[in-house]
């Protein structure tokens, strides 16, 4: 199973998650330049295969946009949908593909604001959306990082099983169309 993660504006994609992700995924994890205006192309042609998209704040908002182009599920973490200190160049597609969004928000988070994420959702969101809370700040623990994934994913750690079921079966507190 392909995966890929895109890290945040003032992130680094080397790390202890990125570490876990290569050790149980096929990977994608580039670097990225939010400043650079050909990294959202670049980034979109590699995504292609992917099973799951994920992204932190600004990776989110490129993650979440990658979808609407090739109809990958993702994994946001505070997704800079709103409230983002740049804009990088982005192309949105012309007929945007639905999938499923699950979206982990901090209830500490004090850089995106939340229930502001949800409102855009769901004003200009294409997909479904799952909302989930932590308790956490912006920068998303690695506990709460391997949990989601995990979950999302429905890993059977012991057994070395991985599954996409639980991603389609989601019984999460907020879903909307």
């Amino acid at each position: 199973m392909k995966i890929t993660y895109i890290h945040g504006l003032e992130s680094d994609p080397i790390g202890p998650k990125s570490t876990w992700l290569n050790d149980k995924f096929d990977t994608y994890i580039p670097s990225v330049n939010y400043k650079d205006p050909s990294s959202f192309e670049r980034i979109l042609n590699k995504c292609k295969g992917s099973s799951l998209i994920i992204g932190s704040s600004m990776g989110g908002y490129f993650a979440y946009l990658i979808s609407l182009h090739l109809g990958i599920p993702t994994l946001l973490f505070n997704p800079a949908v709103i409230g983002r200190t740049i804009n990088p160049i982005v192309e949105e597609p012309n007929k945007p593909k639905r999938a499923k969004h699950s979206i982990y928000l901090g209830k500490k988070d004090n850089v995106i604001n939340g229930s502001l994420v949800k409102k855009w959702f769901s004003n200009n969101g294409t997909g479904s959306f799952v909302y989930n809370k932590y308790d956490g700040e912006h920068r998303v623990d690695y506990d709460v990082f391997i949990g989601a994934v995990s979950g999302v994913l429905n890993l059977k750690e012991s057994m070395g099983v991985e599954s996409f079921e639980s991603f389609h079966n989601l019984n999460k507190k907020e879903i909307y169309n």
